[in-house]
Parts: C-alpha cells; structure tokens; sequence
C-alpha cells in the first residue's frame, strides 16, 4: 500500500494527464466519452498489433464506478466482445457459464465499504490484434436481475440481453515516460530507484493496452436508492461535479445556438461564449486527478 506521501507525489506527478483531459472535456468541440486522451498518446500505427485489453461495461448512470452484489447472479450469464475489421469479425468471450475465459479477470474493487463482489471493468492478460480503424461490439447476457451499488446509487441491471457498439477510446503501444521522469528527477525527493519503480508501474499499466470505454448504446439501470458506498460529505462534491457533466452532455445534444447575421452573439469571441466551460476546468480537474490515481493504485 502507498503511503500518503507516495499518493501525494503520484498525484502531481500525472496533474498534467489529467488537464489534458479535463482540456478535451471543455473545449466546444466536444467527445461525449470521458475516457478520450490526448491524440498524441494515441498510437500512429495503422496496421494492427497485438495489445491487452481494458473495457468497461456501458452502464448508462455510473460515472466512474459500479460494483455487481453477487459475483455468480453475474457471472451466469455470457459477455462477448467482437472487433470487426474488414468485414472480418473475431468473437472474444470474456465469460459464460460461472467462469471467465482463460487471460481474462474483473479489475480489482474500490477500497470502499457497502461496495459489491465483482466490478463493471473487465482486463485481458492475453493479447488481441487491435487497430484504430477497428470496429467493436459488445453483447453482455444478463440470466436474472443484477443488483448493484455505485458511488452514489444502488440499482439493478434487469436479465436480458444488451448490445452496444464502439471504438478504443485508448489505444497505446510503448508509453513514453520520458517527460515524467525528467520531472521526477528534477523534483529529487526519491531515489532513482523510486523513480523507476514508480515509472515501470505506468508502463506496465499502459504500454501495449487498448481501452474500451467509448460506446454508442448505453444500458438503463433500474435505479433503487440515492445512496452508494460514498460518505455524504464527497457525496455531495461528487454530485455537484457530475451535475456539471450532465449540463454539458445536454448542451453538446442540444448544440450551439443559431444566431442572426445581426446578432451579438455572432461577434461574440469564443473564449466568452464558453467561459463557463473554462470555470469548471479546475472543479473537473481535481476528479479526474483522483480517478486517474485510483486506477494506478489498484493495479
């Protein structure tokens, strides 16, 4: 386990991962997804290439997380990942009867308490051929109602079949920590031998990984209960960032205003016309900082 201090300097040391990505969230030309990264982090290569893959379930209300209550009510049903490519598909299945499919396990749980057995977010150990222009399908078989609990709500997933198609919202092969550890050096409060430990733990996390959060369809839970496994007070801060993202999602649906040729607006400089966009950038910021470094630490 970290120790605080470790936590505090891992933070700073991926801030500007995470305002890169706070920086795509505001912009007017908006993805609806936020697992999008920065392009420069995104591979250049066209021809495919074996990576491991990361997905998450596409819930439609979690915003980070969600736990399933039974590991088995789960698992008795059947989750199959499709990448098409050339009119060729290759069928992945990740579980079905009980048990997942040799390379494939659940990301590990939050550290919370009230949270469930098994998480939305599945990982390979094996490799898959995986190319930027690959399309994806997902088809998740639910046999009975699922409950659930997320940060903020309990629900249930009802039994069924769900689909949704998709892209790689990241797809990476050798993750330069060059600038990192430029940065962790000139910093000084850990041994070389720190450094690199703490950057062969972003590699290891990253180099040669597609992750799959980016989907079309998402899938309605039931919802139960306003209360999730999170304390009231970051509850509340929790609440007000994700009211924030819902007003933009609306406001990227409903689109940009249509105005006159004589309107203010027209000659309205955009730096103005999105200043509310620009406020929150430090708000948003801080949340994705904290998600970033929970998916590192429980790695």
């Amino acid at each position: 386990m970290k120790s605080a201090t470790g936590s505090t300097v891992w933070s700073y040391k991926i801030h500007w991962l995470a305002f890169a990505v706070t920086f795509l969230l505001a912009v007017p030309v908006f993805s609806l997804h936020m697992t999008d990264m920065p392009q420069n982090i995104q591979t250049k290569i066209q021809e495919p290439r074996e990576r491991a893959i990361s997905l998450k379930l596409p819930l439609l209300q979690p915003t980070f997380h969600w736990t399933f209550m039974s590991r088995a009510d789960f698992l008795s049903g059947k989750l199959i990942l499709r990448i098409v490519r050339n009119s060729q598909s290759s069928e992945i299945v990740i579980f079905k009867n009980g048990q997942f499919t040799d390379g494939w396990e659940a990301m590990p749980l939050p550290t919370a308490p009230g949270k469930g057995e098994i998480y939305f977010g599945f990982i390979s150990t094996r490799k898959y051929l995986t190319a930027p222009g690959d399309k994806l399908e997902l088809e998740l078989t639910v046999t009975k109602n699922l409950p659930g609990i997320g940060a903020l709500q309990t629900g249930i997933l009802p039994a069924g079949k769900y689909t949704s198609k998709g892209t790689y919202s990241w797809l990476i092969d050798e993750y330069d920590t060059t600038f990192l550890a430029k940065e962790l050096a000139k910093e000084g409060k850990k041994t070389p031998a720190e450094h690199e430990a703490l950057l062969d733990k972003m590699r290891q996390t990253l180099n040669y990984k597609a992750f799959l959060e980016s989907w079309t369809d998402q899938w309605p839970l039931k919802i139960t209960g306003e209360k999730g496994w999170l304390p009231d007070k970051k509850a509340s801060a929790y609440k007000v960032y994700k009211a924030m993202l819902e007003e933009r999602k609306l406001n990227v649906k409903a689109g940009p205003p249509v105005a006159s040729t004589d309107s203010v607006v027209t000659n309205e400089k955009p730096s103005r016309k999105y200043l509310w966009y620009w406020l929150i950038i430090p708000i948003v910021a801080l949340f994705v900082v904290i998600a970033i470094q929970r998916a590192f630490t429980k790695q």
